[in-house]
C-alpha cells in the first residue's frame, strides 16, 4: 500500500474541512510511528474543495505510488460511495493504468463506530433520569445500503444506551425528521434531550440545518431541556476505525478487540 486518499463530500463553507484534515494528519503521524516505510495519507473531496479526488489520486501517483487505498471519508452507503466514488475510480484506472486503486468500506461498516457515535451522547445525558432521551441526527438517504446501516445504527445505540430512549430524526429524504422525531421523544415523556449530530464535516447541515431544527422544537416545548453535542466529526475515535478500515484489518480482528481498541472501552 503506496498511499492513501480519504475521500468526503466537501462543502463550500469555510473550516468544513477541518475534521478531515486533522483526521489526515493524525494518520501520517501514526503510520510514520509504526512503518519503516509508512504510506502518505491526503484528504480530498467528491464535491466542492481543494484537491478533488482526481488531482490528490494524480498527486499520489506522481510520488511514485502503485496502489492506492481510496477509503470514503463518508458514514452510510448512499450514491456518493456506491455509485459516483466507484465511477470516478474506474476513469483513473483507465488514466493511470500503472496504479491499482482499492476502495475501502464506508465507516459504518466498522463494528466499532457506533460506540464512536455513543461516546458523544455519554457526557451528555444522565442514564439515570427518566425524562431522558437521546436523538441522533443523521442526512438520510433513498439508498438501501444506507438505510440499513442507520437502522443498525439504531438498534445498536438502543442497546448500548438503555434504559435511555434513543431515536433518529433525518435532515433529508427519509423520514422522521428532526423536528418530529424530537417530538415524538416529547410525547413519550422525554424532558432532557441530548441530540447529537451523527455528521462528520462542519458545513451547512451542522451549523445551520440542526440547530435551526432543535430550535423549533425549543419554540414548541420550552420545557425541554436540550443539549446540542458536537458533531461526530469532532471525536477522536474516529482515527482509530478508519485506521483499521485503511489497514484493511477489521476482518482479522474480533468485535471486542476491534471496540476497545477503537474507543478504550469494553463492548
Amino acid at each position: 500500500m503506496d498511499g492513501v486518499l480519504l475521500v468526503a463530500h466537501g462543502s463550500l463553507r469555510n473550516g468544513a474541512d477541518t475534521p478531515l484534515r486533522a483526521v489526515v494528519s493524525e494518520l501520517n503521524a501514526t503510520w510514520k510511528v509504526e512503518r519503516n516505510e509508512p504510506p502518505k495519507a491526503l484528504g480530498c473531496f467528491l464535491n466542492y474543495g481543494e484537491p478533488l479526488l482526481e488531482a490528490g489520486f494524480a498527486k499520489l501517483a506522481a510520488t511514485g505510488a502503485t496502489t492506492i487505498r481510496v477509503q470514503p471519508y463518508f458514514l452510510f452507503g448512499g450514491q456518493y460511495t456506491r455509485r459516483d466514488l466507484p465511477k470516478r475510480l474506474r476513469d483513473m484506472d483507465r488514466r493511470w493504468p500503472g496504479v491499482g486503486s482499492v476502495l475501502g468500506p464506508e465507516i459504518a461498516e466498522h463494528p466499532a463506530w457506533t460506540r464512536a457515535v455513543m461516546e458523544l451522547a455519554l457526557s451528555a445525558i444522565d442514564p439515570s433520569d427518566p425524562e431522558q432521551g437521546c436523538l441522533f441526527v443523521v442526512h438520510g438517504s433513498r439508498y438501501e445500503p444506507a438505510v440499513e446501516q442507520v437502522r443498525r445504527m439504531t438498534g445498536r445505540l438502543r442497546e448500548l444506551l438503555s434504559p435511555v430512549p434513543v431515536a433518529t430524526g433525518y435532515l433529508d429524504v427519509e423520514q422522521p425528521d428532526v423536528l418530529t422525531a424530537a417530538s415524538n421523544l416529547y410525547d413519550e415523556g422525554i424532558r432532557r434531550l441530548c441530540v447529537v449530530p451523527v455528521l462528520l464535516s462542519a458545513g451547512r447541515h451542522t451549523r445551520e440545518d440542526v440547530p435551526k431544527a432543535i430550535g423549533l422544537f425549543q419554540n414548541r416545548y420550552p420545557d425541554c431541556a436540550v443539549v446540542l453535542t458536537d458533531h461526530l466529526g469532532e471525536t477522536t475515535f474516529l482515527t482509530p476505525i478508519l485506521h483499521d478500515l485503511v489497514s484493511s484489518t477489521v476482518e482479522a480482528i474480533g468485535l471486542d478487540s476491534v471496540a476497545v481498541e477503537a474507543t478504550g472501552m469494553p463492548p
